[in-house]
């Protein structure tokens, strides 16, 4: 009796376990784990869930932030908040995502996905942010500009 329920407990902890595995790679989940961690300027893990055509952009921003201490770096993470608004399918292979943050960081509240197999066949959406974007973007923005966009009173601004 005692192994029958050892083993229920074993196949229920397994069939969970598989099942969280498989929802993780959404668009949604993935466009929230790459604006946390833009957010949080860790743009190797940002860069993990984007195309190469984001890298450049992810480039620019770390060699931007390179020097902001960590201090300010745990307080802008502490502040931010994402809300997935929507997702609209383009096409089989990409989907646009609707988001707001708080405060803002970025110039535009969408982002296109895009749908990649792996070596293994597993689907993952990737985030698909180019420099045309941000030109076409309402607001052109500097990387500094981007920063400053936080709301820390900290900051004293010249005239």
């Amino acid at each position: 009796m005692k192994r029958m329920l050892l083993g229920l407990l074993c196949l229920a902890t397994l069939t969970f376990s598989l099942n969280s595995c498989k929802y993780s790679h959404t668009p949604e989940s993935v466009a929230r784990k790459f604006l946390i961690s833009f957010n949080q300027m860790d743009f190797a893990t940002a860069k993990s869930l984007s195309t190469s055509n984001t890298w450049e952009i992810l480039d620019i921003m770390s060699e931007a932030t390179k020097n902001i201490p960590q201090e300010r770096k745990e307080n802008f993470a502490s502040q931010f908040k994402v809300d997935i608004l929507g997702v609209k399918k383009e096409s089989d292979s990409t989907m646009v995502v609707t988001f707001k943050t708080k405060p803002k960081r970025l110039p535009f509240n969408q982002f296109r996905m895009v749908k990649s197999v792996n070596m293994d066949g597993n689907t993952r959406w990737k985030v698909d942010i180019s420099t045309l974007d941000l030109l076409n973007s309402e607001e052109n923005q500097t990387p500094e500009e981007l920063l400053n966009m936080s709301g820390d009173s900290t900051q004293t601004q010249e005239p």
